[in-house]
């Protein structure tokens, strides 16, 4: 008889309470401050990384699970009572992470890893709703197939008061931070699902047009949607993301789960303080 469980890296934003809460293993990757290696939310939280780079005004770096790591989680899940496991994992354009799954094997247990070719909670969603195929009584091969089939129904966009950090991360041309710093302007920046990398949809000048473009994408995606997933998500405390919240009431009140954080060190280490956005994921 097939038992699954479902594991989720710590790039998909789901914290290790609602992981617990959810019924989903946690795995976390890593963030390098000067020179000791911290969990992700577990050994560093949100606060406490913003906090760092706010007094030190520098980016710690970010590197993968250890082989270990994923070895230990796999005995854990297998002692557990499971003879299945999938792993969501960070796309594999932004981490090894999926790579390093997709190759580890333990013995007593099959796997089967997913490139989400996204990162937040657009990757974390597919993990809420692999739990729920889990709970649904699908097969482990039934839902190898409706995550792979969904993959491109999870998505996010988010904006940043600053290019400085993505693109020193090699993620956006330099040329789109010059332009953001010379006009004061804000970028709307997507990951595309289809190739899993970042994408400039828009640079508007000031916060209440980035604010109707995110409500302009919440209707382009969203307008008469009956079940799906919200997620606000915001780098550091910032009062945008309470706006945006307010902004896009009518689509979280239709939401079947709203959810809203931080983001974690390790997203945060690439993109820097003051990020914010939303994510969806629609089943329907």
């Amino acid at each position: 008889m097939e038992k699954i469980a479902i594991i989720v890296d710590s790039g998909a934003d789901i914290s290790p309470k609602l992981a617990e809460e959810k019924g989903i293993y946690y795995l976390p990757l890593y963030v390098n401050v000067e020179g000791e290696f911290l969990r992700d939310r577990i050994d560093i939280s949100p606060e406490e990384f913003y906090d760092y780079i706010k007094k030190k005004n520098y980016l710690p770096k970010t590197s993968l699970p250890a082989p270990y790591d994923v070895i230990n989680l796999l005995e854990k899940v297998r002692d557990d009572g499971y003879n299945k496991a999938i792993i969501i994992c960070i796309g594999s354009n932004f981490s090894g992470t999926y790579n390093l799954c997709k190759n580890t094997e333990v013995s007593g247990i099959e796997t089967f890893a997913l490139d989400s070719k996204n990162l937040t909670m657009a990757e974390g969603f597919l993990a809420i709703y692999a739990k729920k195929l889990v709970d649904e009584g699908k097969s482990f091969e039934e839902i190898k197939d409706l995550l792979e089939k969904s993959r491109t129904s999870s998505r996010v966009f988010f904006t940043l008061e600053s290019f400085k950090y993505i693109i020193e991360g090699g993620r956006v041309p330099k040329t789109f931070g010059k332009l953001s710093d010379a006009l004061s302007v804000k970028p709307l920046v997507t990951v595309n699902p289809e190739d899993g990398k970042f994408h400039l949809k828009k640079l508007v000048r000031g916060e209440k047009k980035i604010l109707k473009q995110f409500y302009k994408t919440a209707v382009e995606n969203l307008e008469g949607a009956k079940d799906y997933y919200m997620f606000i998500s915001k780098g550091d405390g910032l009062e945008l993301a309470d706006k945006l919240e307010e902004n896009l009431k009518e689509f979280i009140s239709g939401a079947k789960l709203f959810i809203k954080d931080q983001i974690s060190p390790t997203l945060g280490a690439n993109t820097g303080p003051g990020l914010c956005g939303f994510a969806f994921f629609r089943m329907d």
